[in-house]
């Protein structure tokens, strides 16, 4: 048997969801996220309310066109922002209130164009201002946009740039990395240990090539895409809360499964066949000892859409 070929004509024989959301009420529009409230075009994480329009944005309410925020109100065209309030355009900013075009700005109030600021309030372009002088300035800057954002793109050209953002790491290479251990080459990622090139991955341990995967506790996993609450889970894609999965897609609350497709609460399945618990374990080996003798096992799985592959090369 060529458990690659069955595998395929498996996957394109069986319908896949165009969105997968859990939890969530009134946010159809919202792939891959949980917990959502009132939110439309959300993609990614989630445990968002009122939100629209935003990728991997969390625990945020009121916002709108975002990229990675986590636990904002009322901001607007923001990226990698973190705890703020009624902030727009905005990036790498943390603990921030009411400011407008700024970057690397953090436990800031009322400020305008300001970049690397630190406890600031009422800074425009990183000059101070009083309250009453503030806010008579800035009625009149709005007044010309562009005349904004070439000023603040050059104040960003004169204030030195961290070369990467991390925070409460041990022996670490990455960026966006944080409260994590012994992980190399990880990005957009926090509390993992023992891991190499994962991206937008939390809470990971023992794990590498892994992709969108975490939320909770995973660990032992390898070229993982969308994995949720996985243990020594390999080749997979779009799983969750299962255990000793390999070359599965689509499979949540399962355990030992070995190239299924859309199984739920499944144990002990081989191309969607069940087995009992010693049979399953035997043939099991048997189909790996057959793809290592080909040098196929470990190979990554074939795109279910050809075609549209055809049409982008």
């Amino acid at each position: 048997m060529d458990f690659l070929e069955e595998l395929q004509k498996l996957r394109e024989s069986i319908p896949h969801p165009a969105i997968l959301t859990t939890r969530s009420v009134n946010s159809e529009y919202c792939p891959y996220s949980s917990d959502n409230k009132n939110c439309y075009l959300i993609l990614g994480r989630g445990a968002d309310e009122d939100c629209y329009y935003g990728y991997w944005v969390g625990h945020s309410e009121d916002c709108c066109d975002n990229i990675c925020l986590y636990k904002c109100v009322l901001c607007y065209e923001c990226v990698d922002c973190e705890h703020c309030f009624n902030c727009d355009y905005c990036q790498d900013c943390k603990d921030c209130s009411d400011c407008e075009y700024s970057y690397d700005c953090m436990n800031c109030k009322y400020c305008f164009g300001c970049v690397g600021l630190r406890y600031a309030e009422y800074h425009i372009f990183n000059e101070k201002f009083s309250k009453e002088n503030y806010k008579a300035r800035i009625k009149e800057l709005k007044k010309k946009p562009l005349e904004i954002l070439a000023k603040f793109q050059e104040l960003q050209y004169k204030i030195p740039r961290l070369y990467m953002h991390q925070l409460h790491n041990t022996n670490c290479i990455g960026d966006y990395l944080y409260d994590s251990k012994n992980s190399y080459y990880c990005f957009d990622c926090f509390d993992m240990e023992d891991c190499r090139y994962m991206f937008n991955a939390y809470h990971h341990k023992d794990s590498q090539d892994c992709v969108f995967t975490g939320f909770t506790h995973c660990e032992l996993c390898y070229e993982i895409m969308s994995g949720v609450s996985v243990y020594n889970c390999n080749f997979c894609n779009v799983c969750w809360d299962s255990q000793n999965l390999e070359y599965c897609e689509y499979v949540f609350n399962s355990h030992d499964c070995f190239g299924c497709v859309s199984r739920n609460h499944a144990t002990y399945e081989i191309l969607n066949k069940k087995y009992e618990k010693e049979e399953y374990f035997k043939k099991l080996a048997e189909i790996k000892a057959e793809m290592r003798s080909r040098n196929i096992y470990g190979k990554h799985l074939e795109s279910i859409y050809p075609e549209f592959l055809a049409i982008l090369q």
